[in-house]
């Protein structure tokens, strides 16, 4: 699946989270413009004040992230709540859905 939609990601933060989430974000940027395949991560301090609801729509209709999606979204789990993401998985089971 290569058709693209326009995703947008609404939370209140504090001007410092939001200046880290910023500096993550251009992070992601960079390695993506040099075609590089990394982790990137956000410390989530669940004690402190960083308790961001994360509202996410999409412009256009895309398929349901069920929980078998949502299964195949984790890359690596460290078994400590510590999870790594990644959309491989997720684009393989949307085309094979496709070309059934």
């Amino acid at each position: 699946m290569s058709d693209k939609t326009e995703m947008t990601i609404t939370m209140q933060v504090t001007p410092a989270q939001g200046l880290a989430l910023q500096a993550m974000f251009d992070h992601w940027n960079k390695l993506a413009a040099r075609g590089c395949s990394r982790s990137i991560s956000f410390f989530v301090d669940g004690d402190g004040d960083f308790k961001p609801e994360a509202k996410v729509e999409f412009k256009d209709k895309v398929p349901e992230l069920t929980d078998q999606l949502r299964k195949k979204a984790i890359r690596k789990d460290d078994g400590n709540e510590c999870l790594e993401f990644d959309f491989d998985a997720i684009a393989w089971a949307i085309d094979e859905e496709a070309n059934s």
